[in-house]
């Protein structure tokens, strides 16, 4: 099962959803967390969301649960992008990212972690909340899937790199 990982203001600010209205960011998170609540009861899985420091005297990560949805807020002079870039480095299995940061982009990309930018996290959501399939069917494609030119290189052009494979394979379950 999928452990989707959200740097959750990097959500805020670049999904569609976010309306630039200027209301409090404490709505924002608020709202987030209850689009996620419906996307995890909807799909199942596990759902951790990391902000940056919220109070900027906590020496340690705090860890809450809201409505099922794991909420992370990263010590003193510790960014939520760290903390990420920390869990991609322990290869935690079922990882898969979401975040549009380039630093964690290419974190992700290194060590074969699977990710989605928030626009593509919200159409998930978006298609889940409305048809609600089962997180739990099989995957009955395969692994034929097209590929792009591989030049000088054995095997089939039409099929992806194992490892682009693995990736593609964990989205698709989300």
């Amino acid at each position: 099962m999928a452990h989707i990982v959200i740097d959750g203001y990097n959500y805020i600010n670049r999904s569609k959803g976010h309306d630039g209205t200027g209301s409090s960011l404490d709505t924002q998170r608020r709202q987030l967390i209850d689009r996620l609540h419906q996307f995890k009861r909807a799909r199942g899985g596990r759902i951790t969301v990391v902000f940056d420091a919220y109070n900027d005297y906590s020496q340690g990560r705090q860890r809450e649960n809201h409505k099922g949805i794991d909420v992370v807020y990263s010590r003193q002079h510790e960014t939520a992008d760290e903390v990420i870039i920390g869990w991609i480095r322990e290869k935690r299995s079922g990882l898969v990212v979401v975040t549009s940061d380039r630093a964690i982009l290419d974190e992700a990309k290194a060590h074969g972690v699977p990710f989605l930018t928030p626009v593509k996290l919200g159409e998930l959501m978006a298609q889940a909340i409305v048809t609600a399939p089962s997180l739990h069917e099989k995957d009955t494609d395969g692994d034929d899937e097209p590929g792009t030119a591989r030049d000088g290189k054995k095997g089939n052009p039409r099929k992806l790199p194992k490892k682009l494979r693995k990736v593609t394979k964990a989205v698709k379950k989300l």
